[in-house]
């Protein structure tokens, strides 16, 4: 499967299909920026359950943050949803928010004083691959990332 990064479009990137073999878990959380701690903790043990190692549930927590992060702040969503799928050697994160934002998300660049502005380059930088895609209900829009994990 060929997957490119998150390019800008109408119909954005959507997320690969994993199969009808992988495992899914889906967390509705309300779009706060203390959900965040929440949603590391849910990703983490989820993966943990499993099999997925310590290194690669700290990467996904990661990813996770910084997407709802995103959504929290640069949408008008009330609720975002957390999906994971894992197959042995996958994970694929999305984060699908209910309400619109300004613009695509898109990575920039953050100068070294800057505070925000570096999660998307964080999450390119430890995933195989990411994108944008539009919600598949209502009229919100689906970050998505890909991160290639081994079971214990």
């Amino acid at each position: 499967m060929v997957l490119a990064d998150a390019t800008p479009t109408a119909g954005g990137t959507p997320p690969p299909d994993l199969g009808g073999a992988a495992c899914r878990a889906a967390y509705f959380l309300p779009a706060d920026r203390r959900t965040v701690g929440r949603a590391r903790h849910l990703v983490t043990e989820q993966l943990g359950v499993w099999g997925v190692v310590p290194n690669d549930c700290a990467t996904a927590a990661l990813v996770v943050s910084e997407l709802l992060t995103n959504a929290v702040l640069h949408t008008s969503s009330r609720r975002i949803a957390c999906t994971l799928g894992a197959t042995p050697d996958l994970v694929l994160i999305q984060v699908t928010d209910d309400g619109s934002g300004p613009s695509v998300p898109r990575t920039r660049r953050a100068g070294p004083r800057d505070e925000v502005g570096r999660g998307l380059l964080l999450v390119k930088a430890v995933s195989e691959h990411w994108g944008v895609g539009v919600a598949e209900y209502g009229d919100g829009r689906t970050v998505w990332a890909m991160l290639r994990t081994a079971r214990s």
